[in-house]
């Protein structure tokens, strides 16, 4: 689910085939894949019926789409947004809980209601980049900050009207949550999901190995189309592997400055940081998503100061040096092969 979700590294699943007889046979694992959320998806699983389960995913998908796109206009979300009297499903709940969660805990950095100040810099959806003025910046202040927002008896109460909430920051993660519970549910034990770009993954794939995935390197401009993988990394039964990076959408000012579409919400302009891009493995797909967002936002230092702190969590990031050269560093656990020559 994101409008936003170009924004983002797109994470390319990476199978490696294998000869090895007392691996599990590639023809009980099944692919498919779809679009949903202004993106696509793609689920491979083992079936021993070989059953195509397209019809399933994009009923949840559906579901999930009438309770938090900012773009169906008859969504949950949207009622909100437009100060409807409304009583929230457990998908709202959940979200909101996270996004409480992680505002707290990055000090106000991860903000769902920054929706306006991302339209007035021109990184929305059919908006043209442009440097909106110091006083346009300081007016929406005053009605974004998730702490104007709270659930009180199952219905959203605002302290300003203007308020408005947009989950895309970690909502297409919670979309691959929702997926993996579904699988979980229905007996499955071996599958990868991916929504957008957003991963996780339970057992093994089809050579009876970890499942693999490969991250983008950050080259800026770069397109779905001719991305460069940087490295792969395996995810452990349960795990997520979630991304985020801002060398796809930027802009550069007449006096040659550039601007990305991370935005600090507490100063309403771009993060001014080196870093470009950030990996992180988490124990679900909702924290992975929007911990990836809080580093990019939070940069190099602080980032990486608060990811290594976490419990069950690890980080890759990319980062620019003066010269331009082209840099990582990583959390301990963080486990990759490079591809990807100097």
């Amino acid at each position: 689910m994101k409008g936003l979700n170009f924004f983002r590294i797109i994470i390319i699943l990476v199978f490696f085939a294998s000869c090895n007889s007392s691996k599990k046979n590639i023809s009980e694992y099944v692919k498919i894949y779809g679009f949903a959320q202004g993106t696509t998806w793609h689920i491979t699983y083992q079936s021993k019926d070989g059953e195509n389960l397209t019809n399933q995913i994009d009923s949840i998908l559906k579901v999930f789409d009438f309770s938090m796109s900012a773009y169906n206009k008859q969504s949950q979300l949207t009622k909100i947004n437009n100060n409807e009297d409304v009583k929230v499903d457990s998908f709202f709940i959940d979200i909101f809980n996270e996004s409480k969660a992680l505002y707290d805990m990055s000090g106000k950095m991860f903000d769902p209601t920054v929706r306006p100040l991302v339209k007035a810099w021109g990184f929305g959806h059919d908006t043209q980049l442009q440097k909106p003025s110091p006083q346009t910046i300081d007016s929406i202040l005053l009605f974004t900050g998730l702490d104007k927002v709270k659930i009180i008896d199952g219905k959203i109460v605002k302290s300003d009207p203007r308020t408005t909430l947009i989950f895309n920051a970690n909502a297409q993660g919670y979309s691959v949550d929702l997926i993996c519970q579904w699988f979980l549910e229905q007996g499955y034990s071996d599958f990868l999901v991916e929504v957008g770009g957003e991963t996780r993954a339970f057992g093994v794939n089809s050579n009876g190995t970890p499942w693999r995935v490969g991250i983008d390197a950050p080259v800026d401009g770069s397109s779905e189309i001719d991305r460069v993988i940087w490295g792969v990394s395996d995810l452990s039964d349960g795990m997520s592997l979630c991304t985020s990076g801002n060398y796809r959408n930027f802009f550069y000012t007449e006096d040659g400055r550039r601007y990305s579409h991370e935005l600090n919400p507490v100063t309403g302009y771009p993060t001014q940081d080196s870093v470009l891009s950030v990996a992180i493995i988490a124990s679900n797909a909702m924290r992975a998503d929007g911990l990836a967002t809080v580093a990019m936002v939070l940069g190099v230092e602080n980032g990486f100061k608060l990811i290594d702190s976490l419990p069950n969590t690890e980080g890759l990031f990319f980062y620019s040096e003066s010269n331009g050269d082209i840099k990582t560093i990583k959390t301990k656990g963080f486990v990759i092969e490079k591809i990807q020559k100097d």
